[in-house]
């Protein structure tokens, strides 16, 4: 059985080395568009490219300038070293 994706429909998945998006073509019903958002070598790399996907994949429901939203952060510190450096 193959899955079927509409226009909206979207899948992620984390694989190896990163997360795979899968979702249903704006422009052709029988396709389906593949992101891959790769994890970088660091500390905290699962959380970063996580973020990167949501960022991108859910633009449209972000925060902007004259626009009210979600709004996201990504950081590599802990909140206590964060904390920290504010000392």
């Amino acid at each position: 059985m193959k899955p079927e994706y509409e226009y909206g429909d979207i899948l992620i998945k984390r694989v190896a080395n990163g997360w795979l998006v899968v979702q249903g073509s704006e422009h052709d019903e029988d396709r389906v568009q593949i992101f891959v958002y790769e994890d970088k070598e660091n500390p905290n790399y699962i959380a970063e490219s996580l973020y990167n996907l949501l960022c991108d994949q859910f633009e449209c429901y972000m925060q902007s300038k004259r626009t009210p939203g979600i709004k996201m952060s990504f950081s590599h510190q802990s909140i206590e070293d964060e904390a920290k450096d504010e000392s």
